[in-house]
């Protein structure tokens, strides 16, 4: 291990840096929030972190295994979105939210790091040179495609937008500013299938290695499954036989998705989650735009490579070329399958590249770097901009998170909340309670719901089905702030059957009476 760490002395150092630097606008955003606002804890992806934070808070509350906040069914315990579940239990005592939100960044600045040590240990096998090692490690992890430019210079090319900065499994910085699970999970897989090309891949490691991929992100199953399968095919065309051995993890990672593809059919629940949380394919053209400046060099490098004799390493070449058909094979959120496929492209190209007299290579090289950086640049500038103006729902108004606190102190751990989609996305994230609206994917119905909290607030609604509609839901709570007033003009003061709690400026919230 000493040895190893020493090797490994620039990626841990730049792993470092990189983490440091996708910290930095969270920490303005955190000393801007000043008396009159709350940071929710997320500069973009609000409702999706807002989710995350909810997850811990289950921990934080005893809880093991994952009961949806997001709905008021009556779900058995399901053993998904553990990691965030079990980090929760870090935190305890006063300012909750706060402790949950810095663990939260503090846990993803330690996965960038150990993606960008992942990303080095995988580059080593396929490039020589240390500066080119460096070169794609940087670009992998901090680098984009050209889809920014056409936003930035406002070009109308009709070929899609900035790729980088909405889909985090296309590039790598995206998932880094933000999302934790898919961080780590890439770095995992990055290991599994560098230990599956070395044929070195241990019981031990292997059955670890896929248990923290499925507990991460099981849709990083679905990657695996289909680069391995690009990376067996070519070694065993090569070589003209079967690599038994090879196989023996790839079933095992079938095995394991195939405990996640059962639960929508056992599990009501995640029968609906599953028929809600659909990523829609992107359009090829967006990838076209985004890729198609290296494709050139990645070809130039598979030639290469395959002249000089290692043939069997061309296979990176041939996923850098066509990954994003992975993104179109008839799956649920077969989207996802891209991840990695950046870090392909740029292997072949570093190929490409030495394979370039060195004064051709040497600007090329400088100019590429800067290019694929840019929007990397432009994202962290753009955070910190939004950090230095307090808005919801980045920021949530000081009085509302005293809100949510004062309900955390009068309701049970896992009581129902009547609020609008709005106040429902962030309250679970603030108090251990359910909504019956506030994620698209996780709450049953969503639509539904969200009509029938209009037809709430509707003065014309009568109390009756307004009783009926409480207990049905099984809500013993009624929240009512700016964004359950815009739903309709009916006051709740008005209704018998509710008993004010709490009320401060704009924010009320009610229990139904016995």
């Amino acid at each position: 291990m000493k040895a190893y760490l020493h090797t490994r002395r620039w990626p841990l150092a730049y792993g470092a840096l990189l983490a440091l630097l996708t910290l930095l606008p969270y920490a303005v955003a955190w000393q801007a929030q000043g008396e009159a606002w709350r940071f929710s804890g997320f500069l973009i992806g609000v409702e999706d972190g807002n989710s995350y934070i909810a997850k811990m808070l289950l921990g934080a509350n005893g809880l093991w295994l994952f009961r949806p906040p997001y709905t008021t069914w009556q779900v058995a315990p399901l053993p998904v979105f553990l990691p965030y579940i079990w980090l929760g239990k870090l935190a305890a005592g006063a300012a909750l939210h706060l402790q949950l939100a810095m663990l939260y960044h503090l846990a993803r600045a330690l996965a960038v790091a150990l993606g960008a040590l992942a990303t080095y240990d995988f580059v080593a096998l396929f490039v020589e040179a240390e500066t080119d090692r460096r070169w794609v490690t940087v670009l992998a992890t901090a680098g984009g495609g050209l889809g920014v430019w056409a936003v930035l210079t406002g070009a109308k090319t009709g070929w899609g937008g900035a790729l980088c900065c909405y889909s985090p499994e296309a590039f790598g910085f995206l998932a880094e500013i933000f999302l934790l699970h898919v961080t780590l999970a890439h770095g995992i897989m990055l290991w599994l299938l560098r230990a599956l090309w070395l044929e070195n891949l241990s019981c031990r490691g292997g059955m670890a290695g896929l248990a923290l991929l499925a507990l991460f992100q099981p849709l990083s199953l679905g990657v695996f499954l289909a680069v391995w399968g690009v990376m067996f095919g070519w070694r065993t065309v090569l070589r003209r036989r079967i690599y038994i051995g090879g196989m023996v993890w790839p079933a095992a990672a079938v095995l394991v998705a195939g405990f996640y593809a059962l639960l929508p059919v056992l599990h009501p629940y995640a029968h609906v989650w599953a028929q809600q949380n659909i990523v829609t394919p992107i359009s090829v053209w967006h990838y076209i735009w985004a890729y198609a400046w290296l494709w050139p060099l990645a070809v130039w490098g598979g030639v290469a490579v395959w002249h000089r004799g290692q043939r069997e390493t061309a296979w990176v070449a041939v996923w850098a070329l066509f990954f994003p058909a992975f993104a179109y094979l008839p799956i649920t959120n077969a989207r996802r399958l891209v991840d990695g496929g950046w870090l392909a492209l740029l292997i072949a190209a570093a190929w490409g590249l030495r394979a370039l007299p060195p004064r051709w290579a040497r600007g090329l090289k400088y100019a590429v770097g800067g290019l694929a950086l840019v929007p990397f640049e432009v994202m962290l500038a753009m955070l910190t901009r939004t950090a230095l103006q307090p808005r919801p729902p980045v920021f949530l108004p000081r009085e509302e998170a005293a809100a949510f606190q004062a309900l955390t102190a009068q309701a049970a751990s896992g009581d129902g909340v009547l609020a609008a989609y709005a106040t429902g996305n962030a309250l679970p994230a603030w108090a251990p309670v359910r909504v019956i609206a506030g994620l698209g994917p996780e709450s049953p119905h969503v639509e539904t719901q969200k009509t029938a909290l209009r037809q709430f607030f509707e003065p014309a609604t009568t109390d009756a089905w307004r009783l009926d509609f409480l207990r049905a839901n099984r809500l013993r709570w009624v929240f009512w702030g700016p964004d359950e007033r815009q739903l309709g003009a009916w006051s709740p003061d008005e209704a018998a059957f509710l008993c004010a709690r709490y009320r401060e400026g704009a924010y009320t919230f009610y229990e139904v009476c016995p």
